[in-house]
């Protein structure tokens, strides 16, 4: 997310990125990830006062869903307060509901490329340049891989919180980013997230991997 990061700094926005804390540490959860993602939102919303965009790619779309609550921007303004967010994208992105497993989501088995180890409590993916940037330039495709570690086993199986992207504060401000060449979240299951999220949402495809950069 470097790259992206970039790109957006040198047209002019500030741009945070919250990494998973279900990497390498096989006893965190969904809720862990929920807990750092809500740090940050909250650190930028209630105590900066500013207008957010918030982007969630893949597995991101768990516990990010569950850390939005509360904090659009349209929620804040009836309140009086300052800042919020303003809208949501999803790219590759899970849509969970309360009590899905990311497990569940996948098909009830771990994918192919996946390889579960009950020992270490860590799923590593067998084969990142393949799985995620099969279309990128071989040398950002080399450096992202080199930053690809195992995710907890935990974050697959535990059950999802109550999720907010449904909330009519959203409406008209929820885009999904759909990977048409998507070699880890195939096209068909991300439309099966979408018509199951049970809410509406902008559809802007993408002729790219699962992680374009």
């Amino acid at each position: 997310m470097d790259d992206l990061r970039t790109q957006l700094e040198e047209a002019g926005y500030t741009a945070h990125i919250q990494g998973l804390v279900t990497v390498n540490q096989p006893k965190n959860s969904i809720q862990n990830d929920v807990v750092a993602i809500e740090e940050v939102l909250r650190l930028l919303v209630e105590k900066q006062g500013r207008d957010v965009v918030l982007y969630l790619h893949s597995y991101a779309g768990f516990p990010g869903s569950v850390a939005i609550k509360g904090l659009s921007r349209t929620e804040r303004l009836a309140t009086g307060k300052r800042g919020g967010i303003l809208g949501l994208i999803y790219q590759s992105a899970f849509i969970p509901k309360q009590g899905d497993t990311l497990l569940k989501m996948i098909g009830g088995s771990y994918a192919p490329w996946q390889d579960p180890n009950p020992e270490t409590g860590l799923v590593s993916v067998i084969d990142p340049r393949t799985t995620f940037y099969d279309d990128v330039p071989t040398d950002l495709a080399s450096r992202a891989e080199d930053l690809i570690s195992p995710q907890s086993l935990l974050s697959f199986n535990t059950p999802s919180y109550e999720t907010y992207y449904g909330t009519a504060a959203y409406d008209n401000r929820r885009t999904y980013l759909h990977t048409n060449k998507d070699q880890a979240l195939p096209p068909f299951a991300q439309d099966a997230f979408v018509e199951g999220s049970g809410a509406k949402w902008k559809i802007l495809k993408l002729d790219t991997s699962h992680s374009p950069l």
